[in-house]
């Protein structure tokens, strides 16, 4: 008999979609299938859009928490051999789950793994778009600096459930990146991730602020971000003494493009604890961007070369506006 798989759903305000990510767990392939959401105190009718499906999931409505707290509630409901994390938003591809399962079960029995596919990246309306795609581990590569550098998106592994809590889940204190956060402890925790170019689900990607990846960087605590891949950092060198150049760049530009990304809304004061850390880390080979940026930044230091970078954009918009 398969092994059961467990899909969770978190859910925050998401009326306009639930139904679909409900509709697509309920509707996969594979024939052991649960499927939890939890409702993280909407206010927009997403209650009666999941109620409509109480004799077909596992349902729990819990005060609003966030996201990872409602994973990790769906996580300790969750009975399966395998759990797939699955966001209000998005829909899984009818077929995900089994493939998963019958990779994940051809693997080794003898070493910590889990599998992970593509995401299919789709606009607002459904419309497929360009994304960023995934790479296998190559033959020798560190596996920190690899999933450093090409972090899955949250539902593109089907887990294990006995190594995510292993780890205790997801971290609720951290902003942004969680699944981020939590493959990297599952690599140091021995968790090895293996890729398979199979795609999973349809990734909704749009701007919404009632989405955690279209929230601002700065936030409640605008060093957050900062202490985060510090813990990261630290974590490394616990279990390994020290630093490789290659994971020091990797964390060095991760804290850049977070430093970025405050100094853009208007904090050049919060913003420089992020680029004094990329510097000690990385030096130069710390600044995240593409060309021209590097250069800019390291000779006009990054709040120069953002004004300098947001003047040719301007100059270029003027060029191309025809004459009238």
């Amino acid at each position: 008999m398969k092994d059961l798989a467990s899909i969770v759903i978190p859910c925050y305000n998401q009326a306009a979609y639930i139904g679909d990510a409900i509709e697509s767990a309920i509707n996969q392939s594979h024939p052991r299938v649960e499927v939890i959401v939890i409702d993280d105190g909407s206010t927009d009718g997403s209650r009666e859009v999941i109620e409509t499906f109480a004799d077909q999931i596992r349902y729990e409505r819990q005060v609003n928490q966030g996201a990872p707290e409602a994973r990790n509630r769906g996580l300790k409901m969750a009975s399966g051999t395998y759990v797939k994390f699955l966001d209000a938003d998005d829909v899984l591809l009818a077929q995900a789950v089994e493939r998963q399962v019958e990779r994940a079960e051809a693997l080794d029995g003898e070493r910590k793994a889990i599998v992970y596919g593509e995401a299919v990246w789709v606009d607002e309306d459904g419309n497929e778009i360009s994304g960023h795609n995934l790479r296998p581990r190559d033959s020798g590569e560190d596996p920190v600096a690899h999933i450093l550098s090409s972090n899955p998106l949250t539902s593109c592994p089907l887990h294990r459930r006995k190594y995510l809590v292993e780890v205790g889940g997801f971290a609720p204190s951290v902003p942004r990146g969680q699944e981020f956060d939590l493959h990297l402890r599952l690599v140091l925790a021995g968790v090895s991730f293996e890729y398979n170019p199979m795609p999973v689900y349809r990734y909704r990607h749009y701007d919404d602020q009632s989405r955690i990846s279209g929230q601002g960087y700065s936030g409640d605590d605008p060093q957050a971000l900062r202490k985060v891949v510090l813990r990261h950092e630290e974590l490394i060198r616990e279990q390994r003494g020290s630093l490789a150049e290659r994971i020091r760049v990797l964390l060095a530009r991760r804290l850049w493009a977070y430093g970025r990304g405050i100094l853009r809304e208007g904090m050049p004061d919060a913003a420089e604890p992020y680029f004094a850390e990329a510097r000690r880390l990385a030096g130069r080979n710390g600044i995240e961007g593409h060309f021209p940026y590097p250069t800019l930044a390291a000779s006009l230091g990054p709040k120069y070369a953002e004004i300098c970078l947001g003047a040719v954009k301007d100059t270029v918009s003027f060029l191309k506006t025809p004459f009238r």
